[in-house]
């Protein structure tokens, strides 16, 4: 935490990626098992690099999960499982929360603009991450565009209790604006980081705690 302010480094493919993370403070390290994702890191290659991973909570990032996959990320030793689905398949939201426990699961619908979230949903996860929307049915963040913004506090206001998590081209230069319009105190860096897709810019990395560090403190 930085200023008040937690943040994530997503798309991780590399364990000295990670340990700049680390280095820069971040609370989270995001790791994409989505095949479509040109961040995508395969379970092999992540089992092969987990003994070198800092001592930060781990986040495995997927796209509406069956029960196997799921299972075997929780048997890996994730803290958190950030799962992203289009709309139409938030009936297994129950399934993933039983499995790996609402306090673990955050959910990240494929939320059109001025979308708002299911109630029914607040009784299954204990954390959701608003991402930006594209219309390209295999596409799930990762895009650098902007999230709504205002869709996000309202979310955020109304369920006060939950860990809000924004997302969608946040990067070093837009973190203190992106701070002062939604309230968020936890951000989620990804493409803005990136030298190319999965490989990270160390000085980038680095340039998160500064731009935190001299944003405004005191959010809510």
């Amino acid at each position: 935490m930085i200023n008040g302010i937690q943040f994530k480094v997503c798309g991780l493919t590399r364990a000295r990626d990670a340990q700049a993370a680390a280095a820069a403070g971040a609370d989270y390290l995001g790791f994409i098992f989505y095949p479509k994702s040109p961040r995508c890191i395969r379970f092999e290659r992540y089992r092969d690099i987990q003994p070198r991973l800092p001592d930060v909570p781990k986040v495995a990032v997927t796209v509406a999960p069956d029960l196997y996959t799921l299972s075997q990320l929780e048997g890996a030793g994730f803290d958190y499982f950030q799962i992203h689905f289009p709309l139409g398949l938030a009936e297994e939201i129950p399934a993933w929360s039983k499995l790996v426990g609402k306090e673990r699961l955050w959910l990240a619908p494929k939320m059109p603009p001025q979308g708002e979230l299911d109630p029914r949903w607040m009784e299954f996860a204990d954390g959701f991450l608003w991402d930006a929307f594209k219309k390209d049915a295999s596409t799930f963040g990762g895009t650098g565009s902007l999230s709504d913004w205002e869709s996000f506090r309202q979310m955020r206001q109304r369920y006060p209790e939950k860990r809000w998590i924004l997302a969608g081209g946040i990067s070093p230069e837009n973190a203190a604006e992106a701070l002062a319009q939604t309230g968020a105190t936890c951000l989620d860096f990804n493409s803005s980081l990136e030298i190319e897709p999965g490989v990270k810019d160390l000085e980038r990395i680095s340039q998160v705690r500064v731009s935190l560090s001299e944003a405004p403190s005191g959010n809510s």
